[in-house]
């Protein structure tokens, strides 16, 4: 089972993880949060005593909120933070007025801080995983339903038996006859959707792997996983439904299938096939 322990590594992108994990903060960690994702060039010249007065939260709360992030001090996290400032790429204006620019600089921040919270570890076990699963499904609800059936397609284009749950019931029934060989992966931003937890406990208990694609390592769904792979997730639950919202989880499923083809070449032939099968459509 995946554990949803924090730890920090030396250089790591600090104002990425922030933003994946801000929603699922306290709200007394919430405060120091916000305030360092919004002024982190500010942070990294104060003392605890002064994040603490200008977030509007305690010296407490500053020290809990560096553990939790995985830090043994406030100086260590200043150190990775300012490393993090010499990354990080411009962030998107609330006020822009180009929906263009607006729209694709999110969808990239959303890109950007996916490939830096993926573990590149947890990525090459579940290419594994369901490159040698007998069946593989992929279920998801709302917007994550359109991420599971692209997985589907994905799958598909490689020869692999696979099939994309639309509803519940489908998903639970499916999940309750599920072999020990099968994978299914289970999209969800918050990693709290109850339909889609219920049916990782089915698959659970066939004994069946559960790949876990969520915004939320802390989640019950990524207790319940066998991998979890996280995510960016937005900003605001009002953005759920947006492109740039779903883009990071369909950049894993994109990961993950490359991957399978890269480890098993031979998967190149079915490839072929199912390209020439559509030509006549073309």
């Amino acid at each position: 089972m995946s554990s949803p322990t924090i730890k920090a590594s030396a250089g790591e992108n600090v104002l990425a993880k922030l933003r994946g994990r801000k929603m699922h903060l306290s709200p007394a960690l919430m405060k120091v949060a916000e305030y360092v994702i919004n002024e982190p060039h500010k942070v990294i010249h104060q003392t605890l005593v002064d994040l603490a007065d200008n977030s509007g939260s305690s010296e407490a709360s500053v020290v809990r909120f560096c553990r939790d992030a995985g830090y043994s001090s406030f100086a260590a996290f200043k150190i990775d933070l300012s490393i993090s400032l010499l990354k990080e790429s411009p962030q998107v204006d609330d006020n822009e007025d180009d929906c263009v620019k607006s729209s694709l600089a999110r969808t990239v921040s959303s890109l950007n801080d996916t490939a830096t919270l993926l573990d590149r570890e947890l990525l090459d076990k579940t290419v594994e995983l369901i490159g040698q699963a007998d069946n593989i499904y992929f279920f998801g609800v709302g917007a994550s339903a359109t991420i599971a059936t692209y997985g589907e397609y994905r799958m598909m284009r490689l020869g692999m038996k696979t099939r994309a749950l639309n509803d519940m019931h489908s998903a639970v029934m499916t999940a309750s006859c599920m072999r020990k060989n099968d994978a299914v992966v289970l999209i969800s931003g918050s990693g709290n959707t109850q339909d889609v937890i219920h049916t990782a406990y089915k698959a659970k208990k066939q004994g069946s792997a559960i790949i876990a694609i969520t915004g939320n390592t802390r989640s019950e769904l990524a207790n319940i996983a066998t991998l979890t792979l996280h995510t960016a997730v937005p900003e605001s639950a009002f953005s759920a439904g947006a492109f740039y919202s779903k883009a990071a989880q369909m950049f894993v499923i994109d990961l993950i299938a490359n991957g399978i083809l890269g480890k098993y070449p031979k998967l190149k032939e079915a490839v072929s096939r199912t390209a020439e099968s559509i030509v006549f459509s073309q």
